[in-house]
């Protein structure tokens, strides 16, 4: 709304010359008589060029070369041109008018470019200067005024060290330098003082000012106030180191911790070894207790029935009775007790070796459970160290022992090698398997099930791996154990 009644008011106005120069054309006539019509009316087509646009400028021309023709060319109150040299007029009246138009358009354009231009610069929060190639200032924004302190007035024909410290004046010789061959400088933070004498970190963006035929006349300079990023920088800086400093601290303090930790689990593992070894020994005594000096009682008591079953002629069918059913059980007490012996501790498993302690072992599990077992080993299977057979005989029986009272499978495989210096031990049933929730549990930390603690720690004191693998066809525990790394064994994994 505001730019129609903008133009209306600029063709109103350019209407209103064309007849005010016919009007003052009409006073003249006595002076200039009925020749030279058009002297007045250029003063309106140049005016209105200049101050009224392109449009009102066309209308005010011919409005002109109408009132021209109908008023001062004969014959007069007519449109009608009699006389060509009178029609050749009114034609280069309009070529000119065009070309004053033209020519006024320009200017008007151009000025109104150099006010838009000027208003942007002025008005830009950012201090833009410029300054010749001798360092005096030229020219001086507002916002130069607001970050440096000095007016228009009093910055403009000073030396551009006015805002420089003393200490960078070096620095404006080379900007200078730089400038005067063409280089532009991009982003430069420096150093500038305020009228109050305050320092003030800015960005500096130099270009060069040519003037006419290319030539270098100066420079132009846009100055950005930076300090308040500076702070905020300066802040951030100083909360990343000291963000640093404490991760630093906690990390000291978590590794301390760690370091603390590692060496009470090495101290738990060594007391768990410890406990193991114990515990085999203590097997082993009880074993041994049992098998020589409970079995050679009952061995005694046996032989003491038999002297007295001699003489069963000489007593009643009740002592008879008695005595036979004393000697079933002694025999079946002996036979108990060698069989807890030998779970305790095979004898076999020192004597003869591994191959025939797990054999013994598997037979009797059979026997015991019901449950076939199928035992993959070679038959050749070369001795090993006593705490390596000791682990894979533990090993074997906890998991034969699961096997009878979880899994539900009626066979079970177990196999047994030697490759690559590695033992391979494997003890698998088709049973209905684990759920998940617990193999993780098993498989990670061990935190379930005593019996699959106590595999998992013989395996690690002896420098091995264990894994359980379960599904809904049965389940299988795998250990693998390096020959040559046990400390119980001193090095020597194969004993020959």
């Amino acid at each position: 709304m505001n730019n129609f009644k903008d133009s209306a008011i600029r063709y109103a106005i350019a209407v209103l010359a064309a007849v005010a120069a016919l009007f003052l054309r009409h006073l003249l006539s006595p002076l200039f008589g009925e020749t030279n019509a058009y002297h007045t009316v250029w003063l309106a087509v140049v005016f209105c060029s200049w101050y009224c646009g392109l449009g009102p400028s066309i209308i005010c021309a011919l409005v002109c070369a109408l009132g021209v023709d109908y008023f001062f060319l004969p014959p007069v109150g007519s449109f009608k041109i009699n006389d060509l040299s009178e029609l050749y007029g009114v034609l280069g009246f309009l070529g000119f008018s065009i070309v004053i138009i033209a020519l006024g358009e320009s200017n008007r354009r151009g000025a109104s470019s150099r006010s838009l231009l000027a208003a942007i610069v002025d008005s830009s929060d950012d201090a833009i200067i410029s300054k010749n190639l001798d360092g005096v200032i030229t020219s001086w924004n507002h916002g130069a005024q607001r970050i440096f302190g000095w007016t228009s007035q009093e910055a403009v024909g000073q030396l551009i060290t006015l805002i420089i410290p003393p200490e960078l004046h070096d620095q404006e010789i080379e900007i200078l330098t730089r400038v005067a061959v063409g280089q532009r400088i991009d982003h430069f933070e420096t150093v500038r003082i305020t009228k109050s004498g305050e320092r003030v970190e800015v960005a500096l963006t130099i270009s060069p000012v040519r003037g006419r035929r290319r030539r270098i006349i100066g420079a132009s300079k846009i100055a950005r106030d930076i300090s308040e990023r500076k702070r905020v920088e300066e802040q951030l800086r100083a909360a990343r180191d000291h963000l640093e400093q404490r991760v630093a601290e906690r990390t000291a303090e978590l590794q301390e911790k760690n370091a603390e930790l590692i060496k009470q689990t090495e101290i738990v593992r060594d007391l768990s070894g410890r406990l193991l070894q114990l515990q085999d020994e203590e097997r082993r005594r009880i074993a041994r207790e049992l098998h020589d000096s409970v079995g050679q009682s009952l061995i005694a008591v046996n032989l003491n029935i038999s002297t007295v079953a001699v003489e069963r002629k000489k007593l009643s069918p009740e002592a008879k009775k008695c005595i036979e059913e004393a000697a079933r059980l002694v025999e079946q007490s002996l036979s108990e007790i060698r069989t807890i012996s030998y779970l305790l501790h095979p004898p076999l498993l020192d004597e003869v070796g591994l191959q025939s302690a797990i054999r013994w072992f598997v037979e009797g599990f059979s026997q015991r459970s019901k449950i076939a077992v199928r035992l993959e080993m070679a038959s050749d299977f070369d001795r090993l160290a006593s705490d390596l057979e000791l682990a894979i005989f533990r090993i074997v029986q906890e998991c034969l022992t699961n096997i009878h009272r979880h899994s539900g499978s009626a066979t079970a495989r177990i196999h047994l090698a030697l490759q690559n210096g590695s033992i391979h031990l494997e003890v698998s049933d088709e049973g209905k398997g684990i759920p998940l929730e617990k193999q993780l549990a098993l498989n990670t930390s061990g935190s379930l099930g005593v019996g699959f603690r106590g595999m998992r720690e013989r395996i690690r004191q002896l420098g091995g791996a264990l894994q359980l693998h379960s599904n809904e066809n049965g389940t299988s525990v795998t250990a693998t154990l390096p020959v040559r790394s046990s400390k119980a064994a001193g090095g020597t994994g194969i004993v020959h």
